[in-house]
């Protein structure tokens, strides 16, 4: 009776673990769907720049008075996504689509909340050079 548990726990533990997976990767996916660029980190200092950053948060930065947003994901695709202002609204838009048209009755609920955006620390900032992988090239 006991040898049916073991396989069954395991197999619950992977598809539990696999939805962290498996929601990263939607979520990855979606920020190329709206515009921005994939940049894979082939080697450890590329990776060690990733982790300069807040996992999985969305970063802002200003070069040459444009805006560009830069999410680092060092976990899971090893990985950062850079984009400008219209990947952002994209983003935005999709995630928090508009609200319908009021009803003519029943409960109003409240919009979720837009995707949180950290000002990039100066400290960092300035060590991003041209061509580093944190740089956006417009």
């Amino acid at each position: 009776m006991h040898l049916y548990r073991v396989p069954l726990l395991a197999f619950l533990g992977c598809g539990l673990f696999g939805d962290a997976a498996f929601g990263q990767e939607a979520r990855d996916m979606k920020l190329e769907d709206v515009g921005f660029v994939m940049r894979a980190a082939n080697t450890p200092q590329q990776l060690e720049r990733l982790r300069l950053l807040p996992p999985r948060t969305f970063v802002a930065r200003t070069k040459e008075g444009r805006r560009y947003y830069i999410y680092a994901d060092p976990d899971y695709c090893r990985c950062v996504f850079l984009g400008s202002d219209s990947a952002m609204r994209n983003y935005r838009d999709l995630v928090n689509p508009p609200p319908p048209p009021p009803m003519p009755s029943g409960p109003i609920s409240a919009p979720p909340p837009s995707p949180s955006v950290l000002e990039l620390s100066p400290d960092v900032d300035l060590t991003i050079g041209d061509g580093d992988i944190l740089d956006y090239s417009y």
